[in-house]
């Protein structure tokens, strides 16, 4: 029986953790969204800039890392994706995810 409160007990403060972690990166993600939602923001059906609100995580991941190592080309996008750190992609992945369109 003490095993399972144990156990029970780390569950709880792991996903407790995990939770918050994933809270704080979507808030910081949303924090560093503003450049991002000047164009994206505006984005239309028949526009050349993609609506990224809601997309997954990891094409936008993929995606954003692939312009910061010049493998898309886009120089506006390889300009702002050069100044990104893999933790403010996961991040921004993180925010997009989720947020909807203004």
């Amino acid at each position: 029986m003490r095993w399972a409160v144990m156990a029970a007990a780390t569950w709880v403060a792991a996903t407790t953790g995990v939770a918050a972690a994933r809270a704080a990166d979507v808030e910081f993600g949303r924090y560093l969204a503003s450049e991002c939602i000047t164009c994206h923001g505006t984005a239309k059906a028949d526009s050349t800039i993609p609506n990224i609100f809601g997309l997954g995580e990891l094409h936008f991941v993929e995606v954003i890392k692939a312009y910061r190592d010049r493998a898309l080309p886009n120089p506006v996008m390889q300009s702002i994706a050069g100044r990104l750190r893999d933790e403010e992609i996961d991040a921004l992945a993180a925010y997009f995810a989720t947020a909807k369109k203004p």
